[in-house]
């Protein structure tokens, strides 16, 4: 199918979609409708500089995505046959990347002209790059979740397991719920005995939305339609302490989860003018947080400065 180019994005929703949503209107606004078009040469000054503030990412969410794909290739590398790697290779590989992103975030002028292809670390666009002791403290945590990766329970049950499906970074796979797009796909996904193992790799620490996260990825497993029934345990790997968290899902918790993502959609949906278009409503119809102390953090900051200090929230107090 060619590509079309429309006035309003899609409608989908995703366990990050729905974080952001609740985290600030005014960045969701951003992210989902304020930066679409951002990429076309004739795009508006605003939508453009909202599409290229979304592609700006930070240390922690760079070590994040690397650990995944390092998680990803592994398993798949083993299970064709190849041998499991050593953790110092991995580290090896990882600082590689690491680094990959600190020289790209370097070359300002490029990215401005291709954001979509090249990485910018929040550090270097607001400043001079990240302070030596951030540095430090992401090497450590990579080498920290990379061994336990190595150890972790899923990792040695993944790469024997009959039936394995592994998340691939770049794809982005979906199901239909009620008619809407929904983005769930595990980490990790495999089968032993007659359960389902639902995985997620955690590079962070715990938060309280972890547990709905899996529910929402057993609530995928089960729409998806071709693969065989069977219980579900949800898997939380928490690489930087290397503890796991083990959650059977019932039945009940699914439906409990699906009314909650049907919830979620309608309150999505109460921003928009036209649902079935997407459109939404104007910009300052979705509200700025109530608390902004941690707004100056956010990629999108500089879209909203000027209204923060019209109403004086941006100081410490």
């Amino acid at each position: 199918m060619a590509f079309e180019i429309r006035p309003h994005p899609d409608f989908s929703w995703s366990q990050s979609r729905r974080s952001t949503f609740r985290e600030c209107p005014r960045k969701y606004y951003w992210h989902y409708y304020g930066s679409h078009n951002g990429w076309l040469d004739d795009a508006p000054a605003e939508s453009r500089r909202a599409w290229m503030l979304k592609k700006i990412t930070n240390l922690h969410m760079v070590l994040g995505t690397i650990v995944h794909e390092l998680a990803s290739e592994s398993i798949l590398r083993v299970r064709g046959g190849g041998a499991v790697p050593a953790a110092a290779d991995l580290i090896q590989e990882g600082r590689a990347r690491l680094n990959r992103a600190w020289l790209m975030s370097q070359q300002r002028e490029e990215w401005e002209r291709r954001p979509g292809s090249l990485t910018m670390l929040m550090e270097f666009y607001r400043g001079s790059g990240p302070p030596r002791d951030l540095i430090e403290t992401i090497r450590d945590k990579l080498y920290t979740c990379l061994r336990h990766l190595m150890s972790s329970e899923s990792f040695r049950e993944a790469v024997e397991a009959p039936m394995v499906e592994v998340k691939e970074v770049d794809r982005l796979d979906f199901i239909e719920l009620d008619g809407v797009k929904l983005y769930a796909q595990p980490d990790l996904l495999y089968r032993l005995g007659d359960a389902w193992r639902i995985v997620d790799w955690k590079t962070g620490a715990r938060h309280e939305s972890h547990a709905p996260q899996l529910r929402t990825y057993a609530v995928y497993l089960r729409e998806r339609g071709d693969l065989p029934g069977g219980p579900a345990i949800g898997r939380l790997e928490y690489l930087g302490s290397g503890e796991g968290t083990s959650l059977p899902i019932s039945d009940r918790e699914c439906a409990e989860e699906r009314q909650r993502i049907a919830d979620s959609v309608d309150a999505m949906r109460t921003y928009l003018t036209d649902p079935v278009r997407n459109e939404a409503l104007p910009r300052d119809r979705f509200p700025l947080r109530e608390d902004t102390r941690r707004c100056p953090a956010c990629p999108f900051y500089e879209l909203c400065e000027d209204e923060l200090l019209e109403v004086g929230t941006s100081g410490p107090f």
